[in-house]
């Protein structure tokens, strides 16, 4: 008895292609491809930050190099203006208080009269000022001359010819004229005493 051929379809089935996993190689070509793009992606994303980063260093260069250039600006020194030159001060005339009574002294010849013998006899010139509101009284006999010897001489009542006169003076007055001492007298400073009782005023004689 012969057995009968087995009809496809029956027993083990057979795997169409069509339904089993993919080939081993076409697998292995999809990971491929996948790393590649990841790859390239990773490697885009690197370029970018490097290049921000580059951007970034290079604005903060760019701010402290403008600020050192300002810094450095202003270390520069400015040329100081040219000191102006200095005009020599005229000296101030020393102020002094006006006394109210001014005389002044010097050397004259001495010319004797009639009432003097052959002696010796000294002269100086004088003059008389007043700068008070009051009357002063001037009299060759209200004088005094003082020798370098510090040594003092009374006038004569009748001196030299030129002679002072006496007067009165009132204010912004002057008189002048010579009074007279007995002796060769080497004369450095005259007084005058106001009104022959008040205030004594003296002055060198030049």
């Amino acid at each position: 008895m012969s057995t009968p051929p087995q009809q496809s379809g029956f027993g083990h089935p057979q795997q169409s292609p069509q339904w089993g996993p993919p080939p081993p190689q076409k697998q292995r070509n999809g990971w491929k491809i996948a790393t590649f793009i990841l790859g390239g992606l990773f490697f885009v994303s690197c370029t970018a930050n490097v290049v921000n980063s580059s951007d970034g260093d290079e604005s903060a260069d760019a701010k402290p190099k403008a600020t050192q250039s300002a810094e450095a600006k202003a270390a520069v020194p400015t040329s100081a203006p040219a000191a102006k030159p200095k005009v020599a001060e005229k000296p101030k005339p020393e102020v002094t208080e006006e006394l109210p009574v001014t005389i002044t002294a010097a050397k004259a010849p001495f010319k004797k009269t009639i009432f003097h013998d052959s002696g010796d006899y000294t002269s100086l010139k004088v003059t008389v000022t007043n700068n008070t509101d009051e009357k002063i009284s001037v009299n060759p006999l209200y004088f005094e001359v003082k020798d370098a010897g510090g040594v003092k001489y009374t006038t004569e009542v009748f001196g030299g010819e030129t002679d002072l006169r006496a007067v009165d003076l009132f204010k912004g007055e002057k008189a002048s004229g010579t009074i007279t001492v007995k002796g060769k007298v080497d004369a450095v400073k005259v007084y005058y005493r106001k009104d022959g009782f008040g205030t004594s005023y003296s002055a060198p004689v030049k």
